[in-house]
């Protein structure tokens, strides 16, 4: 009987360790559409220290999605092609998205 349950054990181990970097180390995620002349949200707010990841799509051509502040750069293609870009602020402060319609990160201090 003990052998049954190591054996059950063995075999789920994989499974339960693949899945605690995601509980351990959540991320939020926010879709972002760009266009010409509106990026929506205009504003996202987050924490130092919290792990992001944007969806970033353009409805019209492509931008060019960059805040030098958090050293973010990414290239969203024309057609609606979805580019994901992870990433975890280290500094408070308002940064300006630049290379298309004006939008901001406001990064608060931890609490």
């Amino acid at each position: 009987m003990k052998n049954r349950y190591s054996a059950t054990l063995l075999l789920a181990l994989p499974f339960v360790v693949a899945m605690v970097p995601a509980v351990a180390n959540p991320s939020r995620t926010i879709d972002v559409t760009m266009s010409q002349s509106v990026i929506v949200p205009e504003q996202i707010d987050m924490r130092i220290g919290e792990r992001v990841r944007l969806n970033v799509t353009s409805t019209d051509g492509a931008h060019a999605f960059q805040v030098k502040g958090l050293r973010l750069y990414a290239r969203i293609p024309a057609g609606g092609e979805t580019v994901t870009v992870d990433f975890t602020p280290i500094e408070a402060g308002t940064f300006q998205i630049e290379g298309g319609p004006r939008g901001r990160f406001v990064v608060a201090s931890e609490k």
